[in-house]
């Protein structure tokens, strides 16, 4: 969307109220849920956090930096729990942190490693089938 002659306050303004309508949605679906996504979600953060692909962490920066990024991801893990593949998974986590910090963040190759460690913990941990 493109704002004409409004100010920066209200520009800010709707920027807020797309996030918080995001995390809304995020909330309803994850409620809808028949299991507790909670320990896929920490499992996601804990991956995320050791990677800090912007390196944020590295700076001293709280420590919920990449925490909407981890819910985003998280979900399309619940959401494809049954074909999950570290390919496209990667490519989702490069858009995810692309969409999220622009020109911060460059496609990294990385993810596939990300991805994958995702996954095989996931795995291993009983959290996602084989």
């Amino acid at each position: 969307m493109k704002f004409r002659a409004v100010s920066s306050e209200t520009k800010l303004n709707y920027l807020l109220w797309r996030v918080r309508k995001e995390i809304n949605n995020e909330n309803r679906y994850l409620r809808t849920l028949g299991y507790d996504p909670q320990p896929i979600i920490d499992e996601v953060k804990h991956h995320i956090d050791k990677w800090d692909p912007i390196q944020l962490l590295a700076l001293d920066c709280p420590e919920d930096e990449y925490d909407g990024e981890t819910r985003t991801i998280s979900i399309y893990v619940t959401k494809h729990l049954e074909d999950i593949d570290t390919d496209s998974f990667s490519k989702v986590i490069n858009k995810i942190f692309q969409d999220s910090f622009q020109n911060e963040f460059v496609k990294s190759h990385e993810s596939i490693h990300i991805a994958s460690d995702i996954i095989n913990s996931l795995r291993t941990k009983k959290m996602i089938k084989l």
